[in-house]
């Protein structure tokens, strides 16, 4: 819908610096085509109207240092969760089984947890398997990257983001296979539509 826009946005543009040619001066005089930087200014308009997901920094249980940014190109499901949280526990045999699928595909996750430690992360993690990277920060890390987010009102709560780095799906509550099919769904689709495009690109 954007492309269509942007094109009829264009033309438009072309047509009145057309028409102002033909009716109000020599044309040699007036702009005829769309020029580079008309195009680049069209077109930073319209990039405004897109919903980037914010940028951040953690470290992970392993001390590897991920930044939102530096994954643009890729798919991201930034997972927004907490060791004590019952439904976010829940979540983790289907992120496993997605990360599993589509990691080496372009797919990535971050856990980012609201209040654990390392330590407690690196516990939690033997226990229940995970495969995906954890992220944590202090207290004040992790107040900045949620009010970016919108607040996150709850977990656990998650974010898609495409490979353009916009935010694409947002999912309030668990993810869950057996439990909410259609949403689980729902999140397989926009995946595989985003790792298409990865595709597309590399050919």
């Amino acid at each position: 819908m954007r492309y269509i826009t942007l094109i009829l946005i264009l033309l438009s543009f072309s047509v009145s610096f057309n028409v102002s040619a033909q009716s109000y001066g020599p044309k040699e005089n007036t702009p005829s085509e769309l020029t580079d930087d008309r195009f680049n200014a069209i077109k930073a308009l319209l990039e405004k109207e897109k919903n980037y997901a914010p940028d951040f920094s953690l470290k992970d249980r392993n001390d590897s240092l991920h930044v939102l940014s530096n994954l643009r190109g890729k798919v991201v499901l930034i997972n927004f969760w907490a060791t004590w949280c019952g439904p976010c526990r829940a979540e983790i045999p289907d992120f496993n089984e997605l990360y599993t699928k589509y990691n080496d595909k372009g797919f990535e996750i971050l856990g980012i947890s609201l209040s654990d430690t390392k330590k407690q992360l690196n516990d939690f993690s033997r226990v229940y398997g995970v495969e995906y990277p954890l992220l944590y920060g202090s207290y004040k890390e992790i107040d900045t990257i949620t009010k970016a987010y919108g607040g996150v009102p709850a977990v656990p709560w998650s974010f898609l983001v495409g490979v353009d780095g916009e935010i694409i799906r947002t999912y309030s509550g668990a993810i869950l296979k057996n439990y909410d099919p259609v949403t689980y769904q729902n999140l397989v689709s926009a995946i595989d539509s985003e790792i298409k495009k990865i595709n597309q690109s590399s050919e």
